[in-house]
């Protein structure tokens, strides 16, 4: 993708700021017999090209022309590059030599040591204790009722 974008780029600058693909100035054919045309690039916009036109009488005029058919092209022309690209990676990839077998490491810190098993819990047991604490909870509430 990134050398699509890199002949999209550089031929954009090309046909900018250097020659356009097609015709430059495509308004001449409707000037009279000996008229001239010369194109050149613009900076308002970008992208765009000012084409100075002469008329045989000596009358000149200008105006701006994007080069929309020149952007198609660059835009088919990277996406041809780039589908080259990605069809050809794959056969690159098989082609690679196979990295050599590492040596096992050596681990950094020595292992831990066992942990003692956990004893398993017993559940608490129910004696006089409880009952009396049962009993107590039972008088608090017939109280609160009085």
């Amino acid at each position: 993708m990134r050398a699509a974008l890199v002949v999209f780029l550089l031929g954009f600058l090309v046909v900018w700021l250097i020659k356009p693909i097609g015709n430059p100035c495509p308004d001449l054919g409707r000037l009279p017999q000996g008229s001239s045309a010369s194109s050149s690039p613009s900076f308002g916009p970008p992208g765009t090209r000012t084409c100075t036109y002469t008329a045989a009488g000596g009358t000149e005029a200008t105006s701006k022309y994007v080069p929309w058919l020149d952007w198609i092209l660059l835009s088919l022309l990277a996406g041809i590059v780039a589908a080259g690209i990605s069809l050809a990676s794959p056969a690159m990839r098989t082609q690679r030599p196979e990295p050599a077998e590492r040596e096992p490491r050596e681990p950094r810190e020595p292992p831990h040591e066992p942990r003692e098993p956990r004893a398993e819990r017993t559940p608490p047991a129910t004696g006089e204790r409880d009952a009396a604490e049962r009993e107590r909870a039972r008088r608090e509430r017939a109280e609160r009722q009085r």
